[in-house]
Parts: C-alpha cells; structure tokens; sequence
C-alpha cells in the first residue's frame, strides 16, 4: 500500500487530479479498466494519474539515479548471481539525471550490456588507444623501442582493453532496476507513480528494446564485435606486412595488399553484414508496426496475467492509467495514434536507419588500423619526411576511405535486407554485398597506387591526396 501522505495529498487542494476517469475519449470498453464502483481503486487509479501527467515526484528522495560506470562493473555478476535486486544500493539520490534508460524486461541481458558498454567506454577506449599507440611511436622513432616488433598495436590494443576496466563515468543514469527497490513494494510503487518525474529531469533518453516486441539491439554488439575482429585482421597483416618489408617489387607488394583485404577482408566483413542485415531486418519491423500502430492493440502485463477476482490488494490497470495521462497530454488518443503512425515513426526511422552509422562511430570501428600504421611510421625514426608521408596516407585512409566504405557496406546492407529462404543463400548474399563495397576499395586503391603514391618522399601529393578524398568523401557522404 501507498504510505498515507501520498493518500492524503491526493485530496490537496493545491494538487487537485489532472484527469479523471469520466473524460472524454474513454479507454475501449473491450479492455479491462478500474471499476468505477470500486472508490479506493479510482482514488488511486486518479492518484497515479495526477502524479504522471504533471510529472511530479511523491517526494525528494524517491528520485535516484546510478553511475554508469557502477552499472558496467556489477551489472554481469549480479546477473551471474540472479539477485538484480542487490543493484539498488549503488543508487543514490539525485535531482537531475545524464540519460534516462529504457529497457524491456523480456530483452535479452547480454544484448543490452553490450550496447551499454559500447555506447560508454567505446570513445576513451579508443582515445586511450590511439594515445597510447602514438607514445609507443615516438619510442620507437627514438630507439628506445625496437622497430617492427608490434609495439604499436601492442600498446594501442592494451590501452583499448584496460581503459574500459578502469573508466570511471562521471554520468548519472536512471535505471529501473537499480534505482526503484524491487524488494519494498510501497517504495516500488512511489517510484512508479513518479516516472513522469524521472524522465522530466532526465536531459537525454536511451530505448534498450527487445526482440520480442519491436527490434534487437544489434547495433552495439555488431559495431564492437567487428571492431575486435578487424583489429585481430590487423595483427594477422602485421606480420604478413613484415616479410614484404623487405621486397623492392611495388606491384607484388601492391597483389598481396590486395589479396589479403580481399580474403581476410571479406570473410570478417561477411559476418559483419550479415549482422547488420539483421538489424536492417528489424527496423524495417519496426517501421511496418509504427505505420499501423494502434492504442487498442497494446497491453500491459497486468492485462496479459488477468484482472481476476479481487483481492486485498487493489488491481489497477496500468493501460488505462496510462490511456488517461495519453488523452491529458494529447487530447485524444486518436491524436497520439497519428503522432506516432507520422512523427515518431518518421524521426526513429531517421535515427536508426540514416544516423546510428554515424562518422563519429566508423572512425572509432576503424582506430585499429591507426595503431598499425603507427608501427610502420615510427620505423622511419630517421626520415622525417618519410614519416609525414606515411601519416597522411594513414589519415587517407582513416578519415575519409574506410570511413564511406563502411557506410557504403551499411547501405547495401539495408538495401538488401530481406531474408532468404536458405541460410546459405543468406550468408552469398551477405558476402555479395561485402564484394561490391569492397570494389570502392580496390578503385581508391589504384588510384593512390599509380598517382599518389609514385614517390614515397613526396609531401604535397600526399597532402593533396588526404584533401581530394576527404572532399569526395564528403560529397559521396550526402548523397548515400
């Protein structure tokens, strides 16, 4: 039961209910709502509805919110442990929060906290990687480390590795499971009438949702899992590149880059496409379900479970609470039903088919091949000039032809979405579909082999190079 001062207020004055039960626009008869013969059970459906449309809090103190980094640290053993109810002591209370965290309970666990992880460390995990490879590169130049013997990369993946162990988010995060006391049902239910709160005083929102119900949260797990698998590729080239270091044949040097990125290449992003076809799969549900939304075909658990006969405890429908606070913030429910068939659906579409392969995250995926290069940079510790060619080929490369290569392989990925009837068809068509991105490649390739790259010690043509392919880059970049 509610403490008796959150019963008391409701008939404050001062916060008189924001809807009744009795408006207009009532919730479809063919769904079971609140009995209007039952008083405690509209004084407390109205109650949960005053607080949830003025998205009020019962008090101060129920507003809690988690670090991120403490939820990264003991979210897998508490899961180990199946006890998440031991997560709410390492809230705390707070005013204001960084990002509100919506998840589905029936999502799978390990999905999330990759997304999670991702989205968290990804950034000064590869900051700490590319910093910790460019000190290594220096050594190197220096001599105090010996040359080609993978110090870069050695360097560059541990920082990689570790900064995510050690990173310490100042971030603060709702999430319900760590935040609401699943134990105390009195203070679970003051946490539930103040979500309204929660989210008024939350400055962003990250949606976990679950495969049951609309789409997968593949994203986090493909863009980290390729990104580990390019960077095994990259020590796989390193030692392949060492035994060519020594041959004067350009053009043979030049057949084995390209046989390399052509087999090793295309089979690590033959899994990558096939996982990101999966996520096209899913937002394309996404966009069928959203085009043909309707309030009338939703239900909450309490719907699925039964409103059966009464007990001691008062059975609120959490659907038609949350149809009322709909029709109070919308007008009707017809209103929200087109809002989200139109706008909602039009932006999430948007964010996830157009922008979640963002520049930002494909120069994150590709800091790998930052470290490698690095390797070869330092190895010319005695030519200055050599070593400003090699790092703006590197930059080429990094900034503005793997970049659009891979948001080429997102395109297609997405154009060609639809599942096969065999999964070995599935799995030609994943790696078709590597083979004609890939073909970018092969085009730069050549490009730079026989115009920008004639003369190793040549400054300018490279400083031409890096420019003339970031403005291709950018112009492609708008039109895809």
């Amino acid at each position: 039961m509610l403490p008796k001062s959150l019963e008391t207020e409701c008939g404050n004055p001062r916060f008189p209910p924001a809807v009744l039960l009795g408006v207009e626009d009532p919730v479809p008869t063919e769904y079971p709502k609140v009995s209007e013969e039952d008083a405690d059970g509209e004084e407390l459906a109205n109650l949960y509805i005053m607080f949830t449309t003025n998205m009020r809090v019962t008090r101060p103190e129920i507003l809690r919110g988690v670090r991120a980094s403490e939820v990264l640290r003991h979210l897998p053993w508490v899961w180990l442990r199946r006890d998440l109810t031991s997560l709410y002591p390492l809230s705390h209370e707070a005013a204001k929060f960084d990002q509100f965290w919506s998840h589905s309970w029936k999502g799978a666990l390990w999905a999330k906290y990759v997304n999670i992880f991702y989205l968290q460390t990804c950034l000064p995990a590869n900051i700490v990687g590319i910093i910790s490879a460019s000190v290594a590169c220096v050594l190197v130049s220096e001599g105090l480390l010996e040359a080609r013997k993978g110090w870069c990369l050695l360097l560059g993946f541990a920082g990689f590795c570790v900064t995510p162990l050690l990173w310490r988010s100042g971030k603060v995060v709702f999430l319900d499971m760590a935040c609401i006391n699943q134990r105390d049902q009195g203070l679970k239910g003051e946490a539930i009438i103040s979500m309204g709160a929660f989210l008024k005083q939350s400055d962003s929102m990250l949606v976990l949702w679950a495969v049951l119900q609309i789409i997968p949260p593949l994203l986090g797990p493909a863009l980290l899992g390729g990104e580990i698998l390019f960077g095994l590729a990259c020590v796989a080239y390193a030692y392949m590149e060492t035994s060519l270091a020594s041959s004067e044949d350009l053009r043979f040097s030049a057949a084995v880059h390209v046989v390399y990125h052509g087999g090793l290449g295309i089979l690590c992003s033959g899994f990558l496409a096939h996982a990101l076809q999966g996520y096209a799969r899913s937002v394309e549900t996404l966009n069928e379900q959203l085009c043909g939304f309707k309030a009338a075909g939703t239900s909450s658990t309490c719907c699925e479970q039964g409103h059966g006969p009464e007990t001691e405890t008062t059975v609120v429908c959490d659907r038609a609470i949350l149809f009322q606070c709909i029709t109070h913030w919308y007008g009707s429910l017809d209103k929200f039903e087109s809002q989200v068939q139109s706008e909602v659906r039009t932006a999430l579409i948007d964010q996830l088919a157009n922008k979640s392969m963002s520049y930002q995250r494909l120069l994150l995926f590709f800091t790998p091949y930052v470290w490698i290069r690095f390797e070869y940079t330092a190895s010319y510790g005695g030519d200055h000039i050599r070593q400003l060619v090699d790092l703006t080929q590197t930059f080429t490369y990094w900034m503005a032809v793997y970049p659009f290569m891979n948001k080429l392989l997102f395109r297609l990925c997405y154009r060609f979405r639809a599942r096969c009837c065999r999964l070995h068809r599935d799995i030609l068509l994943s790696v078709a579909v590597v083979i004609t991105a890939f073909l970018y490649y092969i085009t730069f390739y050549i490009i730079q082999l026989y115009v920008f790259q004639q003369n190793k010690h040549d400054l300018v043509l490279s400083m031409i190079s890096l420019v003339s392919w970031l403005a291709v880059t950018a112009i492609l970049w708008r039109i895809t």
